[in-house]
C-alpha cells in the first residue's frame, strides 16, 4: 500500500475514532475480520471497527471504504464495494463511506442509500442501533493541497468551458469542438469534463458531455464569483447614465477594443426591474482613456460609473447589443451580481427566473 493512502487511512480511522469518542464509555475493537472466519472478506474494504459502550450489551460493526474525492462519483464507487462486501458477508453491519471532504452533494448520495458517512473534517452522519451522530459545517481542511481536492472548475480558462456548456445545455459536446468553440486546450477540457462527472453535473453518452444539473453548477460558480474581490477604477458624471453609456460603447467601436455593460446597468436592459443609479462595465484597455472620452471625472466617494478590467476574454462571450451598446450575456450578468450590493440579488433572482430558467422560478 503506498505510504500516502497508508498515513490517510490511519487518519481515517482517528478521526472515526475521535467522532465515536463523544458517544460516553464508547469501546471500538479495531478489525474484528481479521480474526475471524470471514477475514478474507474483509480484504475487500479499507477497515472495520466493532463499537460498543458500557450501557449497551449489543456491539455494532461499522465497515468502512475510504475514497481520495468525495464527490459523488467516487462515493457511488465506495458503495457499490460496500455492497459487495455485505454481499460475501452476509451480516447486518453498517456501511460508511469516508473521503478527505465530502461535498454537499455526496452526503445526499449517501443519504439516498442509506449508508453513513464522514469525512476527515469530522463532518459525519452516522446511524446505527440507537446511536446517531451527525456533523455538518466544518470547512474542508485539504482546500489548499493539489494532492486532495479536485482541479478547480473556477480558473479563467476552465470557466470559458463552463460558459459554453451553459450557454447551450441542451448540446452534448465531444472534447475537441468544445476546446475549440472555448478557445481552450482539450487538456483543459479533459479536467472540466472529469469533475463535472464526478459532481454529477453532467453525463456521457455517445454524443459527447451534457449538462444535467445546469442551476447546481450555475449556483456553486456564482458563490465562488461572488467572493472574488476586483478593484475597479470609479468615476463620477452628472450626465444621464444612458448617454454616457453610449458615449463609452462609440469609443470603444472606435478603438477596436473590447466593452460591455454589467451589473444592474446591463440587467435593466436584458430583464428590466428597477432602474439603476449607478454603471458597471468592462473595458480592455487604460480606464483613463475611456474615462476622458466620457468626460468623467476620477471619484472615490460617490462614484456611479465602475470600470473593471476583465478577469479573462470569457466574459465577453456570447455578449448582446442593446440600443447600440453591447451587454455581457446573461449568464455573466448572473455571475456579476453577486458582487453587486445595490439590489444585485434581487436583480439576480429576476434574470434567473425570467431569462436563465424561466421554466424553473426561483434560484435552487
Amino acid at each position: 500500500m503506498p505510504p500516502l493512502e497508508t498515513a490517510q487511512l490511519k487518519l481515517a480511522k482517528d478521526t472515526l475514532e475521535k467522532i465515536l469518542s463523544t458517544v460516553p464509555g464508547m469501546k471500538l475493537r479495531w478489525d474484528p475480520y481479521a480474526t475471524s472466519d470471514r477475514a478474507a472478506v474483509a480484504k475487500l474494504v479499507d477497515f472495520t471497527v466493532e463499537a460498543n459502550n458500557d450501557r449497551n450489551q449489543t456491539a455494532y460493526t461499522l465497515v468502512v471504504e475510504f475514497k481520495q474525492q468525495g464527490y459523488p462519483r467516487q462515493l457511488r464507487e465506495a458503495i457499490s464495494q460496500l455492497l459487495k462486501f455485505h454481499h460475501r458477508a452476509k451480516r447486518p453491519d453498517y456501511l460508511v463511506v469516508a473521503a478527505p471532504f465530502i461535498t454537499e452533494e455526496g452526503a445526499a448520495v449517501c443519504q439516498e442509500e442509506d449508508v453513513g458517512y464522514y469525512d476527515l473534517a469530522g463532518n459525519c452522519l452516522l446511524i446505527f442501533g440507537s446511536y446517531y451522530i451527525e456533523r455538518t459545517g466544518k470547512p474542508n481542511p485539504f482546500r489548499k493541497s493539489p494532492s486532495a481536492v479536485a482541479p478547480s472548475l473556477y480558473g479563467p480558462r476552465s470557466e470559458r468551458v463552463l460558459r459554453v456548456l451553459l450557454g447551450d445545455r441542451e448540446k452534448s459536446w465531444k472534447v475537441v469542438p468544445l476546446a475549440e468553440a472555448a478557445h481552450v486546450s482539450t487538456g483543459t477540457v479533459s479536467i472540466v469534463r472529469r469533475v463535472m462527472l464526478d459532481r454529477e453535473w453532467a453525463r456521457e453518452g455517445e454524443a459527447g458531455l451534457q449538462l444535467t444539473r445546469p442551476q447546481e453548477l450555475l449556483k456553486d460558480w456564482a458563490a465562488v464569483w461572488g467572493r472574488r474581490r476586483e478593484r475597479p477604477r470609479t468615476y463620477f458624471t452628472l450626465r444621464p447614465l444612458a448617454e454616457v453609456e453610449r458615449q463609452m460603447a462609440q469609443f470603444a467601436r472606435d478603438q477596436g477594443r473590447p466593452f460591455a455593460l454589467t451589473g444592474t446597468a446591463g440587467a435593466w436592459r436584458c430583464a428590466p426591474m428597477t432602474r439603476y443609479n449607478r454603471t458597471q462595465v468592462y473595458w480592455e484597455g487604460d480606464p483613463a482613456e475611456l474615462a476622458n472620452a466620457a468626460e468623467l471625472k476620477p471619484a472615490e466617494a460617490g462614484a456611479n460609473v465602475y470600470v473593471f478590467a476583465p478577469r479573462d476574454e470569457g466574459v465577453f462571450f456570447k455578449q448582446e447589443i442593446v440600443e447600440d451598446v453591447p451587454v455581457v450575456s446573461a449568464l455573466q450578468l448572473y455571475l456579476d451580481l453577486q458582487r453587486d450590493r445595490a439590489r444585485g440579488e434581487e436583480a439576480a433572482e429576476h434574470l434567473w427566473s425570467t431569462v436563465l430558467f424561466p421554466s424553473d422560478g426561483r434560484p435552487i
